[in-house]
């Protein structure tokens, strides 16, 4: 007997076994008038002789469908040129079947777990505290002396120090480390009034006092987003690796992290300098920045790239939501190890070049895995809180 190449699609497609050319060519297919019929008896026929002709429950399905719609969480491969739409078209079809597949062939990888790791503070003396999220009460430095509040996940530094202290320590620049790790997120107000949203892997040092005549400087790792005081006499500074981003007053979001290969600086009110400490790089002087561009720099090319984007995508985090556009997996994944606390060993790497479009806020890690299972069909296991992607 011999197969048709969309038959032999869509066993591949029902065995999770479809490659991204399996399914742009099987959704060309079905887009052809009267294939979509076909492609669903096929699937019926092949259920039912698999199943003992247990039918589907059609009607729970389309309701189960129409809530997944309104909240719009579909992952779909980016194509560059061709149009998405066609994923729509077919997308319910897809939907269907990997609904209907995942609940009754069983298809249970595993639940994970995640440890809970602690907010810490470092002091001045090298002393580490851990912040509870859900406490409130005074910060104290290294002396005692009180230096700010916290109320759950917000820290507040005074914006002075109390006289009365006398401590000779207020007349120099004394600096506190918070670190926030996978899967939390943290809010620190500094003594100037500047509001600094921390995201998860994060790592910011400043000073629990800005002294006059001193630039208001910071030193980051990881993701965060600063809403700085305006102050003309005192400059604010984000030293982020090599490069330097200098502030006078405005909102602006800074991404980090050591498994980058590069870091982004999106303006989203007002202007900023980036400069970089390289010295062979292309561009000797500053680059201003203007509202609604990201600036991004290579790390192994030493220069830097300017591009208008949607403010949005990099900023969502702070309202707990992800949000990507052509991205690859690899960067989606570290993402997710990060939102979540998890480790995503991924072994296929076809899948990591691939290109999405998704957003995400309130699922779980599970869902999130299932959500790009049905779009680009692959195989994982959950071990001890960690994915295997086969």
């Amino acid at each position: 007997m011999i197969v048709s190449k969309p038959e032999n699609r869509i066993v591949k497609y029902l065995l999770k076994e479809a490659t991204v050319e399996d399914l742009n060519e099987l959704s060309d297919w079905i887009l052809v008038k009267g294939n979509e019929q076909v492609f669903t008896e096929f699937v019926r026929t092949h259920y039912e002789i698999n199943t003992a002709m247990v039918k589907p429950d059609v009607k729970q399905i389309k309701e189960i469908l129409k809530k997944r719609m309104k909240r719009d969480k579909y992952v779909f491969p980016y194509r560059k040129v061709r149009s998405l739409m066609k994923y729509a078209a077919v997308g319910l079809v897809f939907l269907v079947l990997g609904y209907f597949f995942q609940q009754n062939q069983g298809n249970n990888p595993g639940k994970i777990e995640p440890k809970e790791e602690a907010i810490t503070i470092t002091l001045d003396n090298g002393t580490v505290k851990t912040l509870d999220p859900l406490m409130f009460g005074e910060v104290k430095d290294a002396h005692g002396n009180v230096i700010g509040t916290q109320y759950m996940s917000k820290l507040t530094y005074a914006k002075s120090v109390d006289p009365i202290t006398k401590d000779p320590e207020v007349n120099k620049i004394v600096y506190n480390t918070l670190k926030v790790p996978y899967g939390r997120r943290f809010d620190v107000t500094l003594s100037d009034g500047t509001q600094v949203f921390l995201n998860s892997g994060t790592s910011l040092r400043y000073p629990v006092q800005f002294l006059e005549g001193f630039d208001r400087t910071v030193f980051l790792t990881g993701e965060a987003y600063f809403n700085v005081t305006k102050d003309k006499k005192h400059p604010f500074m984000v030293y982020a690796d090599e490069l330097n981003i200098k502030v006078l007053g405005t909102s602006f979001n800074v991404s980090h992290y050591p498994e980058d290969s590069n870091i982004n600086t999106v303006l989203v009110e007002g202007s900023v300098e980036i400069n970089t400490r390289v010295k062979d790089r292309k561009h000797e002087e500053g680059i201003v920045l203007e509202p609604g561009f990201k600036a991004e720099w290579q790390k192994a090319g030493n220069d830097i790239t300017i591009q208008s984007v949607d403010t949005e995508i990099y900023t969502a985090w702070i309202q707990g939501k992800l949000i990507f556009r052509n991205t690859s997996f690899l960067k989606i994944r570290h993402a997710l190890e990060r939102k979540y606390n998890v480790s995503i060993q991924n072994l296929n790497k076809d899948l990591d070049k691939q290109l999405f479009d998704a957003t995400f806020d309130i699922e779980t890690i599970e869902d999130v895995l299932e959500s790009f299972n049905k779009s680009y069909a692959f195989k994982y296991e959950i071990e001890n809180n960690k994915v295997f992607i086969r």
